[in-house]
C-alpha cells in the first residue's frame, strides 16, 4: 500500500463522515493530522530496531594504500546509515579479486584501540585483519591493503520518508497495515475514542507481533 492508501485507510477505520484525502498536496488541517500519523508511524517503526529490510551488503574493491573509507564517496554505498558490528553470527570479511573462496575475516577492534596499533604505529602496505569506524562512521581497515582486496561487509540503511501519494514503505508489504493502526491509535487519542483504540491496539499488537518474528534480528547467543 502506497502513503495515499494507507491515509484512506486509517480515514475509513476512524469512523470519519467527511470525505476521504485524495492526496498529501495542499491537505486541509485534518486531513494534514492523518498524513502525520502515518508518516510518524513509519519513522519511528524504521528506527524502533535493526530490521532485517533494513540489512545491505557491500562487496566492493578497497583501494591500495587507503585505510579510512566514507561509505557513500568512498565504496559507494547507498541510504547508509551506520556499519553492522561483529557477532557469533557475523563478521565482515576480505577477499582477493577472483578468488570469491579466499575469505578471510576481518576482527572488530574499538577506535581506540584501533588507533593505537594500526594508525599511530607504522606497518606499511600489508593484509588487513581488523576493522572499526570512527566518530563520523568512516571505516577504518588495518593494516592498509597492500592489494585491491575486495570488501564483504553488511550495513544498515538510513530510514525513508513518507512525502509524496505513491510513495510506498520498503518494509515486506504484508505489515504495510501496521503503520495504519499504529497511526489509528494516535487518531483515537485525539478524538478521545475509546472503542476505537481498543480496536487499534488489538490489530496492532497482533501485526507487530508478526513483524518481529519474521524481521527483527532475534537474540544470539
Amino acid at each position: 500500500m502506497n502513503y495515499l492508501q494507507l491515509v484512506q485507510r486509517l480515514h475509513r477505520e476512524s469512523g470519519r463522515s467527511t470525505a476521504a484525502p485524495t492526496t498529501v498536496v495542499g491537505a486541509n488541517e485534518r486531513h494534514a493530522r492523518l498524513f502525520d500519523w502515518v508518516a510518524d508511524a513509519w519513522r519511528n517503526l524504521q528506527i524502533e530496531r535493526e530490521w532485517r529490510w533494513m540489512r545491505n551488503t557491500l562487496d566492493v574493491a578497497l583501494t591500495v594504500g587507503q585505510q579510512t573509507y566514507n561509505a557513500t564517496s568512498d565504496l559507494g554505498a547507498t541510504r547508509f546509515r551506520r556499519w553492522r558490528l561483529d557477532d557469533d553470527t557475523y563478521n565482515p570479511y576480505l577477499y582477493i579479486s577472483g578468488s570469491p573462496n579466499s575469505l578471510w575475516p576481518l576482527q572488530y577492534t574499538q577506535l581506540d584501540e584501533f588507533r593505537e596499533l594500526y594508525v599511530y604505529r607504522t606497518w606499511g602496505n600489508s593484509t588487513p585483519v581488523a576493522w572499526t569506524f570512527d566518530e563520523t562512521n568512516q571505516l577504518l581497515v588495518g593494516p592498509q591493503p597492500a592489494l585491491a582486496y575486495k570488501l564483504r561487509q553488511e550495513f544498515w540503511k538510513e530510514p525513508t520518508e513518507l512525502a509524496a501519494d505513491a510513495d510506498e514503505p520498503d518494509m515486506p508489504s504484508e505489515f504495510h497495515l501496521l503503520l495504519m493502526w499504529t497511526a489509528l491509535e494516535e487518531v483515537a487519542k485525539f478524538d478521545a475514542a475509546p472503542e476505537v483504540l481498543a480496536r487499534a491496539e488489538k490489530n496492532r499488537a497482533g501485526m507487530a507481533h508478526k513483524l518481529l518474528m519474521d524481521q527483527a534480528r532475534l537474540p544470539h547467543k
